[in-house]
């Protein structure tokens, strides 16, 4: 007697999610590495934030192909393990900040409607992305102090602008372009 199980995710999306969570955590480990070689020559304010949306440009990509609650976390999780074990400096945080970021990502995407329109992206990205600086402020134990806290608050707005710009904005235009492709299949297609 043969009973088939039924499972969230089918086997291409898990490996859609994997691939995914491979590039992003490659590329997000770079970034991470150039970051500090950067920050070591010239102190920007809010450190390297304006480019923190290319971390969550995979886990848009993921909700957008995917199309499934749960999508963007489960890629956060990947990526961090793949950025974790390719070398990125933050160490095991990267856990903590991939999975806070696709967290992120589904909150906005499942309160917005599941809508897969360009200012659905936007948020998501800048949302996602923004969550980077309430986990540095939480792992930090930073104190309370006025001079801290708007510190925090520059770096999360320059993520949140960030992630609307190279993780929505970008992941909105490259989910059309595979869409227009016939690249996405019939689950991903028509975006706004």
């Amino acid at each position: 007697m043969t009973q088939s199980r039924r499972h969230f995710f089918t086997l291409h999306e898990m490996l859609i999610m994997a691939a995914l969570a491979a590039l992003g955590g490659v590329t997000s480990s770079l970034i991470s590495i150039v970051r500090a070689a950067v920050h070591a020559l010239v102190v920007l304010p809010g450190g390297l934030q304006y480019l923190a949306g290319i971390h969550v440009l995979w886990l848009i990509l993921a909700v957008g192909l995917i199309r499934k609650p749960g999508a963007a976390t489960a890629t956060g999780l990947l990526k961090g393990a793949v950025e974790l074990l390719s070398g990125n400096p933050h160490g095991p945080l990267v856990l903590l900040y991939s999975v806070m970021a696709g967290l992120g990502i589904d909150i906005i995407w499942l309160l917005l409607g599941k809508r897969h329109g360009r200012i659905t992206y936007m948020l998501a990205g800048g949302a996602g992305t923004a969550t980077n600086a309430l986990v540095f402020a939480i792992v930090a134990s930073l104190p309370g102090q006025k001079a801290v806290i708007t510190g925090v608050a520059v770096m999360a707005v320059v993520a949140f602008g960030s992630g609307v710009l190279f993780g929505g904005l970008l992941g909105w235009w490259l989910l059309r372009a595979l869409s227009r492709a016939g690249a996405t299949g019939a689950t991903a297609k028509n975006s706004e």
